[in-house]
């Protein structure tokens, strides 16, 4: 299961990014744009009264579609074992990645709180990839440094990573996606049935608790 440390920055992202005021220069405008409207709509899906957890799980895969380059994401996340994967198992990888994710991540818009989220900065870096820096103040007033990476994919911003403290969330998956794998014989199919069990029994919970 995918440490909590990033259950936090995707959520913060969703739920606190509206109210965050950034310093930018102009050709990082878009990126930070992008972050606060996104936010901003993100709120108003996903925090609307009496809607159920089925329901807020359909808008968070949306908003996840949307929001984050979920191709990208996923082949990063197999690292290396992408190009050892068949062509089937790449097929079957990618949505089994974003079902997995999107149950992981989308129970938590119900308890969530925080203190405070600030956005500091954000500059243009390297292969048109923007980077916005922010600060996280949890409730017992701790503060977590995050670093949101923005691409243009087809023209539309889209997030490609999140760091925590500097650790990657793809760094994250790669690392425990390859030990399922290794613990699996080195086949990809480990992996992807591993991803469908514990998807099947995250939904299940969700559905038991609506």
């Amino acid at each position: 299961m995918l440490s909590r440390r990033f259950l936090v920055p995707v959520i913060l992202f969703i739920f606190g990014v509206a109210s965050a005021h950034v310093a930018h220069s102009d050709s990082s405008q878009d990126a930070a744009n992008f972050v606060n409207e996104f936010g901003q709509r993100a709120i108003a899906a996903l925090k609307a009264p009496n809607i159920s957890n089925t329901e807020v799980t359909k808008r968070f895969r949306a908003l996840f579609d949307e929001g984050f380059d979920v191709p990208f994401i996923a082949r990063s996340a197999l690292g290396h074992f992408w190009i050892r994967a068949s062509e089937e198992e790449r097929a079957q990888y990618i949505p089994l990645f974003e079902d997995y994710v999107v149950e992981i991540y989308s129970p938590q818009f119900r308890e969530y709180q925080i203190k405070a989220f600030t956005a500091r900065s954000a500059y243009a870096g390297a292969n048109n990839l923007a980077h916005v820096f922010c600060d996280l103040v949890n409730p017992d007033g701790s503060v977590v440094k995050l670093e949101w990476t923005v691409a243009n994919v087809d023209g539309k911003p889209k997030i490609r990573d999140i760091k925590v403290e500097g650790v990657s969330m793809i760094t994250t998956f790669r690392d425990q996606f390859a030990a399922e794998i290794l613990q699996n014989n080195g086949k990809i199919v480990g992996l992807l049935n591993i991803l469908r069990e514990k998807t099947a029994s995250l939904r299940a919970h969700v559905a038991g608790n609506d």
